[in-house]
């Protein structure tokens, strides 16, 4: 109830400060979260995006959600001896770790390959690197295989047709976060298009952070890799012992 109440009240205000902020911008924007905690029992998350725009027939609207970059490892396996073996594995860096994209229509039927090149609308024109040979000469199975494994954690993902556009005027639609959604701070951009043009666009951010338990645990293991590394084989010799005590008294 208290976030029905609150979206509603997100609404009203967009929709009375839409008047005056025309004036000087014609695109205006909100979140009904900017902060998510991820606790142990954390399942995800649905984030509200509401927008006004002094909008025209046929005007549309993309959204573009963005992560943090890191290291992500794709691995070639073969069967081998009947059992299936990694025979090769290459290491991308600088590799959004979420990336989402959502559209009023389809993207190509809204602006022209330059400017989805320009503005990143797909996942074709990532800037990564490779701890194997130069981007451009690797073979592009290694990179079909990046994109499949990220679309199917659900870190990278395109809607096209979902967002709502009311009146040339409001818009809006749901973020939803998957529950192994990495910590740190997302990018969301709104870009206003006018005949294949941009000719507004908006930025929000959303910060993502671990709480209680798991949030001491993963500081711990950041900041004193080797004392949480000293701990976790103390725990596992302990349980070890543990075990074989209880079968000895059994």
């Amino acid at each position: 109830m208290r976030t029905l109440i609150k979206n509603i009240f997100l609404i009203i205000i967009i929709t009375l400060n839409s008047f005056t902020v025309f004036a000087k911008d014609n695109l205006v924007t909100d979140l009904s979260e900017s902060t998510v905690e991820i606790s142990s029992t954390f399942s995800g998350a649905d984030i509200l995006l509401f927008g006004a725009y002094d909008g025209q027939k046929n005007d549309d609207i993309i959204v573009v959600v963005s992560g943090q970059k890191g290291n992500i490892k794709v691995d070639k396996k073969e069967k081998k001896f009947g059992i299936w073996m990694i025979t090769e594995s290459i290491k991308f860096s600088n590799v959004p770790k979420y990336y989402y994209i959502a559209s009023n229509r389809k993207i190509e039927e809204i602006t022209n390959k330059t400017e989805i090149k320009k503005r990143k609308l797909n996942f074709n024109n990532f800037e990564l690197n490779n701890n194997k040979i130069d981007y451009k000469n690797l073979d592009k199975k290694w990179y079909e295989a990046l994109k499949r494994n990220m679309k199917k954690k659900q870190f990278w993902k395109i809607e096209e047709n979902s967002i709502k556009l009311n009146k040339n005027t409001l818009f809006r639609k749901t973020l939803s976060l998957p529950s192994n959604v990495s910590t740190g701070m997302y990018i969301v951009k709104i870009l206003h298009y006018r005949k294949g043009n941009l000719i507004s666009q908006e930025e929000s951010k959303i910060k993502i952070d671990k709480t209680g338990i798991s949030a001491n645990i993963y500081n711990i293991a950041q900041n004193f890799s080797a004392i949480y590394g000293i701990i976790a084989v103390i725990i596992a010799l302990f349980f070890g012992w543990f075990t074989n005590f209880i079968f000895r008294r059994i």
